[in-house]
């Protein structure tokens, strides 16, 4: 018995036949050879007879002899029933007569016939339906019969580009001809034929490859100087081209030439992308392309630019179009808004130390910078990032009665950008507002409110449209937010520990706005009006201790956000340029309607008898990020 087991897992199966096929393919490329014909006798050695009859699969049979002698064929050759190579090393090729005897007879495989030069009665090679005719460059002489693949090009693989030249007729008929379209470079498969073609029943197989492509152009694939009889089996057929959703290609067969011609499909744009933004911009698109009165020329060539054009740019076009920005900065003001509620509310909920405060102005500043990350959604609607930087004026007043006023403003400024596109805005805001406050020994309360006005800047670039095309806009917005919240707070030495419920109202209102720029897909966009009602649960905990530079209290704090209104925001944008203009409604990405709330700071009096504090928020959800850092002080006067 063997000590020890072998077992062939699945892992090293697939490696162990992996191996054993590099060296099959090894071992086939080390025996395949070169066949030399250095004689110009019907047989024996050197000749054509003794190399066909030698020759291996994959072996090339190499013509050497000087001069471009002629062979005489006594009698037919041997059938070559395998793929085989044929290469001329002089300048003149060598004749092969074949007078008194039959065709030379390929059975299968893949065969280059090279600079093949046959003289004779009637057909002077046939290929049978195994076989697959290559060849590039190299010029054939003869009449060919072929009822298998034609496939011109150094290999028969796809994207292998070249030009089978044949001088004589070509009896193409019940054949498999693939062509290969290069739309990128540009070039195409050709055969070219001095003579005459029949094409009748045989299947015309094209791939197009790259997305370069127009209505209107033509690939010739088949050329003659005689005439070329149809039709093609296939002769009816329409062909997709995968990298252009608007384009299809079809089957011209002229007197003398075959040429594949491009031309529109007529779909619709709607009708090959999705999601709910790309949909109305597609609409849109195909209105001003089918609509009476139509486009102006300039989107009407626009249009047809796109519909030549690749998927990528089709989808890229009509989300550029889409003007998202709009409702995305909507959407993101009332999360600034949010954030803003819960700066000033941390700061003074959480910062009521009665014993210091009661009789005194408290004011601080802090200085504050955020970011928001929202992923796209389920509708395909981009989502966007913004980034906020400014700071935070407040001050407040506490009675031993319990009863506190606070004012408060927050000064900043804000880049949004659109995610997949190259689409952004500057937002230059300004917020006031005021709460009132009453804090007992067990149980608090607090109503605030206020409001604010914003400056927005656009740019949309436009680039799908026309090369460095973009458009831009300047418009004005307010907001207003309540906002009232209840709880308990329970002390014990230097802790406090709180738990809330609050509820707050959201109101942004954006103008009306109308871009400028040279672009005909500039828009005009409705004024907006977004609310948001939202409500929060929570906790905190905060503990005080002294330090040899004063006092420092650590707070942690932890809840629940919810949405009870609508989670995207929605805007009616129309074309400013169209002839008949119309609104498409398109909407913001969804962030979501619940979020997890974080959030901690540190506050340290060491500074002149004030606050050093820092600051942290974060809400987040599965497809949402707003972060938020603070750094200021507060003041006891």
């Amino acid at each position: 018995m063997l000590s020890g087991t072998f077992r062939l897992t699945g892992t090293r199966f697939c490696r162990c036949a992996l191996l054993a096929c590099c060296i099959l393919s090894l071992a086939h490329d080390a025996n395949s050879a070169d066949i030399i014909v250095d004689s110009d006798a019907d047989s024996g050695a050197g000749s054509l007879r003794e190399a066909i009859g030698t020759a291996a699969a994959g072996d090339r049979i190499v013509f050497d002899i000087p001069g471009g002698a002629t062979i005489t064929l006594g009698s037919n050759l041997p059938t070559i029933t395998d793929t085989v190579t044929f290469v001329n090393n002089n300048v003149a090729a060598v004749t092969i007569d074949r007078t008194g005897v039959g065709a030379i007879s390929f059975t299968g495989g893949t065969i280059d016939l090279g600079e093949f030069n046959v003289i004779g009665a009637g057909p002077d090679i046939t290929l049978a339906p195994a076989t697959t005719l290559t060849g590039d460059a190299d010029q054939v002489t003869g009449d060919v019969t072929t009822s298998g693949v034609i496939a011109p090009g150094a290999d028969s693989n796809t994207g292998t580009v070249g030009t089978l030249f044949i001088t004589g007729d070509l009896d193409a008929a019940n054949s498999t001809i693939q062509v290969d379209i290069l739309g990128d470079v540009p070039s195409n498969d050709l055969i070219d034929v001095t003579g005459d073609v029949v094409v009748t029943d045989s299947t015309l197989v094209p791939t197009f490859a790259g997305s370069n492509y127009s209505v209107g152009d033509t690939f010739t694939v088949i050329d003659a100087t005689g005439t070329v009889t149809p039709a093609f089996a296939n002769a009816a057929e329409v062909f997709e081209l995968s990298s252009n959703p608007f384009l299809e290609a079809t089957i011209n067969t002229l007197p003398s030439s075959v040429e594949l011609e491009v031309r529109d499909n007529g779909v619709n744009f709607a009708s090959v992308l999705e999601g709910c933004n790309q949909l109305a911009a597609a609409a849109e698109l195909d209105r001003l392309r089918l609509g009476a009165p139509p486009a102006t020329a300039g989107q009407l060539a626009a249009i047809a630019d796109l519909r030549n054009g690749s998927a990528t740019g089709v989808s890229n076009a009509v989300n550029q179009l889409s003007g998202t920005i709009y409702t995305s900065l909507v959407d993101g003001q009332i999360q600034q808004v949010q954030d803003n509620i819960h700066g000033f509310r941390d700061r003074i909920i959480l910062h009521s130390d009665l014993a210091n405060e009661v009789g005194r102005w408290s004011p601080w500043v802090r200085a504050y910078g955020s970011s928001m990350s929202v992923d796209a959604d389920e509708c395909l609607t981009f989502g966007y990032r913004q980034e906020s930087a400014g700071v935070d004026l407040g001050t407040g007043r506490m009675w031993a009665s319990g009863i506190g006023v606070h004012g408060f403003a927050r000064l900043g400024s804000t880049d949004t950008q659109l995610r997949g596109v190259n689409q952004g805005a500057d937002t230059d805001s300004y917020r006031f507002g005021g709460s009132v406050q009453y804090l007992g020994e067990v149980i608090y309360l607090v109503g605030a409110g206020g409001f604010g006005f914003q400056d927005y800047s656009t740019d949309r670039s436009l680039s799908e449209f026309g090369l460095g095309e973009s458009a831009s806009s300047q418009f004005d917005g307010t907001d207003q937010f309540a906002y009232v919240e209840a709880g308990t707070a329970l002390t014990g030495g230097d802790s406090a520990l709180l738990s809330f419920l609050s509820l707050q109202g959201i109101r942004v209102e954006t103008d009306a706005a109308s871009e400028t720029g040279a672009s005909e897909f500039g828009l005009s966009i409705n004024g907006m009006n977004e609310d948001s009602i939202r409500s929060m649960v929570g906790l905190s905990f905060s503990k005080s201790n002294m330090t040899g530079l004063g006092m420092a209290t650590t707070q942690i704090r932890g809840g629940w956000l919810h949405e009870f209104g609508d989670t995207r925001r929605i805007a009616a944008n129309r074309l400013t340029a169209a002839v008949t203009p119309s609104d498409f409604a398109v909407q913001s990405a969804d962030t979501g309607r619940d979020w997890l709330s974080l959030g901690g700071q540190v506050d340290w009096a060491i500074l002149f008898g004030g606050q050093l504090t820092l600051a942290y928020q974060g809400n987040l959800n599965d497809r949402t990020a707003f972060q938020s850092g603070l750094v200021g002080a507060r003041w006891l006067w």
